[in-house]
């Protein structure tokens, strides 16, 4: 073998050698990439479930009663009634689902019921069922 076709023999593998590294960390990265991708639409999904409440997992607000006189003065009733809070059978019996967007979670296991509620997102009130 003369000395031009042993550079091409060497330029050879260091190509092939190259080429088998990029192919290498090609299919690392694109296998990170999928897990990625898999991870948030794992967590979109269960967010997707949760938006229908307005709430992500976990994100309950402590619920802020008001006496019928205050709401009178700082929140007057539309058409002379408060909505009713809407209660999710799956969740526990304190938890209770604003009528207003975004349709925010309250704890309202120390609000008694038929009492009033603050949603202290949508700055209106709605009645506890």
């Amino acid at each position: 073998m003369n000395l031009r076709q042993q550079a091409s023999v060497r330029l050879l593998r260091c190509e092939t050698l190259i080429i088998t590294n990029m192919k290498t960390k090609l299919t690392a990265v694109i296998s990170v990439l999928a897990v990625i991708l898999l991870a948030l639409a794992m967590s979109n999904t269960v967010k997707a479930q949760d938006t229908r409440t307005g709430k992500t997992t976990g994100d309950v607000i402590v619920a802020t009663p008001i006496t019928p006189e205050e709401a009178a003065k700082k929140y007057p009733a539309p058409n002379g009634k408060y909505p009713n809070g809407e209660r999710d059978p799956h969740k526990a019996s304190g938890i209770v689902n604003s009528p207003y967007p975004p349709h925010a979670e309250f704890d309202c296991s120390k609000v008694a019921h038929g009492g009033l509620v603050v949603d202290t997102r949508a700055k209106k009130v709605f009645v506890r069922p």
